[in-house]
């Protein structure tokens, strides 16, 4: 016993001693133009009568329109841009790609000539923004059917997207923090839930956007998308597609999009190349293709211009749970 544990001895001693620290020396690349785009509008779908959830519950049409109505009055989505520290609608955010080790926000390309089509025809110039480099505004209001890309010269490059079909979006009715459960049901907290309706006919895609406290959730496990596979032309009544807690007093609000089934392929590869990565079952690294191209070259660039039509709703998290002397109540 004593001569193995001499022999361990020896080759942890070993072990240890031959550590050698590699440097990896990776070779520059040439920077690539980054698009992130979005053309929205609050255009909605509503349904052709009222509208029947399960034949639980039936949904006046008049009552739809009434508190969509009420919810546009209530979200200023100019007083959200100018309170919160991200706001991606309506704008276009030209960035390149930078060295893999490089410790600094990407660079913005400024001075860019972007135009935006519908259909074809150019229809406006974007003017970049002088208080923000390297962000161009749109102010063309899209039309339902219609389809939108860009072109970017920029970097000695020209560059163009994939055209997008501009889709109405459903309006989301409510949003409200409901006290409940977690998922494996060992405590309790408030949590999001929300009321909206999904169009009939397959084919719809979805996301949803997040601000709590006026800060944007920009972490790739918070990226909340759909397709209407299993729920189409369903009422989606209490429903959270947010996921985490909601602290006491917190604000919330709530975007929802229409799609393309190019850009939800296109988050959907993002989040599992960035969020769910670390275990033995991972599917192995992939290209993220957004719809950017650089025509120059005759290869693609990096991230997405997309196009539909958006909802908001708000609500903040009540300043003290339900039986304050018993957290768990819920559990009851």
């Amino acid at each position: 016993m004593r001569k193995i544990s001499f022999i361990l001895i020896i080759g942890l001693i070993a072990f240890t001693g031959c550590q050698e620290e590699i440097d990896l020396d990776l070779p520059a690349t040439e920077p690539e133009l980054v698009v992130e785009g979005y053309l929205t509008q609050r255009d909605y779908y509503f349904p052709d009568a009222d509208l029947n959830c399960f034949g639980i519950t039936t949904i006046s049409l008049d009552t739809l329109k009434f508190v969509t109505a009420f919810a546009d009055a209530y979200i200023n989505i100019d007083s959200i841009e100018a309170s919160t520290d991200v706001f991606p609608f309506n704008k276009v955010v030209l960035s390149t790609t930078g060295d893999y080790f490089a410790n600094a926000e990407p660079p913005a390309v400024t001075s860019a000539i972007a135009v935006l089509f519908e259909d074809g025809n150019a229809v406006e110039t974007l003017i970049e923004d002088p208080s923000i480099p390297g962000t161009y505004r749109i102010t063309h209001l899209p039309i339902v059917g219609s389809s939108y890309h860009i072109t970017i010269d920029a970097m000695g490059n020209f560059y163009e997207t994939i055209p997008e079909i501009y889709g109405s979006v459903p309006p989301l009715l409510s949003l409200s923090a409901n006290y409940g459960p977690n998922f494996i049901r060992d405590s309790c907290a408030y949590y999001m839930s929300m009321n909206t309706f999904e169009k009939p006919g397959l084919g719809d895609h979805y996301r949803w956007f997040f601000y709590v406290n006026n800060k944007y959730v920009s972490s790739p496990g918070n990226i909340a998308l759909t397709n209407d596979e299993n729920f189409d032309g369903f009422c989606l009544l209490d429903f959270d597609v947010y996921g985490d807690e909601l602290e006491l007093g917190d604000s919330l609000v709530v975007f929802q999009m229409n799609t393309t089934e190019g850009y939800y392929n296109f988050l959907s590869t993002l989040q599992s190349q960035t969020a769910f990565v670390g275990g033995p079952f991972d599917a192995p690294p992939a290209p993220i293709t957004g719809n950017v191209m650089n025509v120059t070259t005759g290869k693609a660039a990096y991230g997405y211009f997309a196009a539909g039509g958006i909802s908001a709703n708000a609500t903040t998290t009540p300043e003290t749970r339900p039986d304050p002397e018993n957290p768990n109540s819920c559990l009851e």
